[in-house]
């Protein structure tokens, strides 16, 4: 049996992405993410983290077509370890691989975590049920057709699941 691997990002895209044909008629999307910590550094400014996204076949599509730098994102999937061969050696990447990807329209954790409760080393309980509820919520709303990409919408056979 497998064991739980899911993530789920809000950020800003901060390059269009781009596509890459692959092997076997597959298509492999790509853009980095840029997510803000409840953090600021000694000089006041932000501290963020930036992911590189992979979106495949159908998701991928989407992507290309819709995801350009600065626009705001909700991104759920897997976290994946990969790795390649350079001049100086193997090199290690962690990759999020897009399962489902929303537009946004604004900040999702704003007026809705309390973003000192966020910075802290553990989460209590009922900070963990808040954030699942965002999440939750986000994906409950029914956006319009072009703002997002739902994998359930594909099937097996096209091997985005």
């Amino acid at each position: 049996m497998a064991d739980l691997n899911l993530i789920s990002l809000t950020g800003v895209s901060t390059r269009d992405a781009k596509l890459r044909q692959k092997s076997g008629d597959q298509v492999k999307a790509e853009f980095s993410l840029e997510v803000d910590r409840p953090f600021y550094r000694a000089t006041g400014e932000p501290v963020s983290d930036l992911f590189l996204v992979d979106a495949w076949n159908e998701i991928g599509r989407w992507v290309v077509e819709n995801v350009t730098e600065g626009q705001r994102l909700f991104v759920m999937g897997t976290l994946n370890k990969e790795s390649y061969n350079t001049r100086g050696g193997r090199e290690h990447l962690t990759i999020v691989k897009a399962k489902y990807i929303r537009k946004l329209d604004d900040h999702l954790v704003d007026n809705e975590l309390d973003v000192e409760a966020l910075k802290a080393d553990h989460w209590p309980l009922s900070l963990l049920q808040s954030a699942v509820g965002v999440v939750d919520t986000v994906l409950r709303e029914n956006p319009a057709e072009e703002e997002s990409v739902d994998v359930s919408d594909f099937s097996e056979d096209e091997g985005t699941l």
